[in-house]
């Protein structure tokens, strides 16, 4: 996704791309007139609250009509607003729910297309329109164009063209953007004021021509300057408010009244502009004097009353990131059947400069923290100067400076929990089979099998090291992976065709991300069971579960600093193989397949040692499923004084990982999600390996044996050694 040029692609989540209406030409908007949603956002329809897909209708009861008073909806009768079958006309009342419910989740924006018919005259429409910013990164404007097409084929209406009027007879005229006034302005329908201030919160229209609308920064209210900045806050970004349900005091209260909010560069909650009756139930809810008075702290004690009230409850304060919108569409026939709204949110310069979704959320992490005065803990000015610093670099280096400032690498953890516990699944043993007239039955042929531990069961140890590559992926740094491994255990063999065992295993990696930007440390404490079984004439089949106990620690570079974390995680894995081998002669062969399984989880943490760069990254949770099939072959070495067996096989091996957000944010501030790619790649393995009797008597006997195992992908490439002297007495 590059974030500097406008790509709008795929449907969203809960648009409606079905052709609603069809027809020749253009006058007035159909009755239902979506006809898709594209790019980077969707009409919300909300069924609790009768908003029915695809969101949006339309109501023309005055055709033709064009109205002077285009300040407010008062007396227009031509509307498009949400689709709910309970509202009869554009003058439901106040309240009611007549505002589209837009909401834009990235950098790119968004296109409606609404389908039209033909009148032959112009009509005006108010548009009751909301827009949400669930984008990543606050908002500095906005822009609106009317045009045909969407995505990469939008046109815009082009006013200066002469035809425009014959062709095109489509415009804005007027509107207003504003934060609902239950926050700034006039109270909404809670009260007789806003929560923050009495003084509305407008984005200014820098621009309003027929086809475009351009808005900028709010700064209409004070209040919301001295506490918000001038930009639209993101959802990650809005503060977290005491929320009283009063349903049992006044019947009327259709929603939790808002009672105070947290402002975190105070570290206090603070009262807002409530109303009376609000602060008269709630002393009686708790049973206390709450000391109300606007813009004063709350108490310890009033904090921890209301925290213990099951009436109260504490949620973000939605309407901060929520931007009503309202404007005139003046439509005239239309040489076509449709035309296409688009929004187009625009950014700051540090956001703008980013091409990937991981870059994109870290850049609108530091705006934020930089520009938002209730988040300032005192290093707003910091920010500031690195997003100065930053911005005057080339792109290249811009780019590398920002993947410092958020955790780039988080993918290591669990690719190097995937290559732990892959040590152990390959430290299963698996042995061979021996062939007789009977069928086949198990043998410790070709295994690491160590000593005799009594009758029918032996002991096992193996060690393993390896390395291996992972490539940068669209939101990730690439890094490089070491790790060693051992286990140990012991087999009991039921029957000749039967086993069951436990291993238990130790191991140690360390992840270096490329650029120089930190590693990861890890230590793995691993236990398991397994069995194995023979089939057929030639055939086993073998299986293992097991858990490991996990601890990391990390170090990140981060503009000439260093934060260093340190948590716990756990993993479960799985695996089952299977092969099915064929003799001739001194040369044995088949087909073989395995499925492997990890399950991965990281506890959140908090780094120190880097002061406002320190970040708090959430928990991690993710799988891995790897299937294998291919081939294998063993020799037995002719005319040897030793037993000596050349092993090797070939398989093709494809992975699938999960896809993670994850929890990051600046320590003390609010937390955005970054993407996390998941291990998704298809590689050739490549193993080779020998086992040599060194010595062997009537009552012991001792064997070297090796292996190599290597993968080869597009983006992840490993190289393993494993070497053991065993031991069976």
């Amino acid at each position: 996704m590059n974030l500097k040029t406008l790509k709008l692609q795929t449907c969203a989540p809960l648009a409606i791309c079905t052709l609603i209406g069809t027809s020749a030409f253009a006058g007035s908007f159909d009755t239902v007139p979506v006809i898709d949603v594209t790019g980077d956002g969707y009409v919300f329809a909300d069924p609790a609250e009768g908003i029915l897909e695809p969101g949006i209708q339309s109501f023309t009861e005055e055709p033709g009509a064009e109205y002077s008073n285009t300040g407010n909806s008062n007396g227009i009768l031509n509307c498009l607003m949400a689709y709910n079958p309970d509202l009869e006309g554009c003058d439901a009342p106040r309240g009611s729910g007549k505002r589209i419910k837009t909401r834009l989740t990235g950098s790119d924006g968004m296109d409606i297309r609404l389908s039209t018919q033909s009148t032959g005259d112009v009509t005006e429409y108010y548009v009751f329109g909301k827009t949400s910013n669930l984008a990543g990164a606050r908002m500095l404007g906005f822009q609106f164009e009317l045009g045909t097409g969407s995505g990469s084929d939008f046109v815009a209406f082009d006013t200066t063209d002469p035809t425009y009027a014959a062709l095109f007879d489509v415009e804005f005229t007027d509107g207003k953007f504003n934060l609902p006034d239950g926050l700034f302005g006039n109270g909404g329908n809670e009260s007789d004021t806003g929560f923050f201030d009495d003084t509305s919160a407008v984005m200014s229209t820098d621009q309003l021509t027929a086809a475009l609308i351009e808005l900028g920064a709010i700064s209409s209210s004070s209040t919301y300057t001295d506490l918000f900045g001038d930009g639209f806050l993101d959802d990650t970004q809005v503060p977290d408010g005491f929320f009283f349900d009063m349903s049992s005091y006044d019947e009327t209260a259709d929603e939790p009244a808002l009672i105070a909010w947290y402002n975190v560069s105070a570290g206090a909650w603070v009262y807002g502009n409530v109303d009376a009756d609000a602060i008269t139930a709630l002393e009686t809810e708790l049973g206390m004097s709450v000391g109300y008075s606007a813009e004063s702290e709350l108490s310890d004690e009033v904090v921890a009353a209301m925290q213990a009230n099951g009436l109260i409850s504490v949620d973000i304060i939605e309407d901060l990131r929520n931007m009503n919108l309202n404007f005139m569409i003046e439509l005239g026939d239309v040489d076509g059947n449709e035309v296409t709204l688009r929004l187009v949110p625009v950014f700051s310069d540090i956001v703008n400069e980013t091409y990937t979704e991981y870059q994109f959320k870290v850049a609108g992490m530091l705006d934020g923290a930089a520009e938002i005065p209730y988040l300032d803990l005192g290093n707003a000015a910091l920010y500031q100067a690195a997003v100065s610093e930053i911005l005057a670099l080339d792109e290249a280096d811009q780019l590398a400076a920002l993947e410092s400032v958020g955790f780039s690498f988080l993918g290591s953890f669990n690719s190097l929990s995937y290559e732990l516990g892959r040590a152990m699944t390959a430290a299963m043993p698996e042995g061979g089979v021996n062939r007789s007239s009977s069928g086949a039955t198990l043998s410790t042929k070709g295994m690491p099998n160590g000593w005799s531990l009594g009758e029918n069961v032996s002991g096992f140890v193996t060690a393993r090291g390896g390395a291996a590559s992972y490539d940068r992926t669209t939101n990730g740094t690439g890094y490089d992976v070491d790790t060693y491994a051992f286990a140990a255990g012991a087999e009991w063999q039921l029957d000749p065709t039967l086993s069951f065992g436990v291993m238990v295993g130790g191991g140690t990696g360390k992840a270096d991300a490329q650029s120089g930007l930190g590693s990861v440390d890890a230590d793995a404490l691993s236990i398991a069971v397994f069995g194995r079984k023979a089939f057929g004439e030639g055939g086993s089949i073998s299986a293992v579960l097991g858990y490991q106990d996990l601890s990391f620690d990390s170090t990140r570079n981060v503009l000439d600093e260093t934060a260093v974390g340190e948590t716990d995680g756990s993993q479960i894995f799985a695996a089952l193989k299977a092969k099915y081998l064929f003799q001739n002669g001194a040369f044995t062969y088949g087909p073989r397949a395995s499925v492997e399984y990890f399950k991965q989880k990281v506890d959140g943490f908090e780094e120190t040692g880097a002061g406002a760069w320190n970040l708090a990254i959430g928990d991690q949770d993710g799988d891995v499923v790897i299937a294998s099939v291919g081939i294998m072959g063993e020799y037995a070495l002719p005319q040897s004084t030793q037993e000596t067996l050349l092993t090797g096989a070939l398989s093709l091996t494809s992975t699938s990982g999960d896809d993670q957000l994850i929890e990051t944010g600046f320590v003390g501030l609010p937390s955005t999600t970054v993407p996390v790619d998941g291990f998704d790649d298809q590689w050739i393995d490549l193993e080779l390996g020998f086992s040599s009797v060194l010595s062997a008597t009537s009552s012991a006997q001792t064997t070297l044996r090796g292996g190599y195992h290597g993968s080869f992908g597009d983006d992840y490439e490993s190289h393993a050694l494993q070497l053991s002297v065993n031991f069976q007495f």
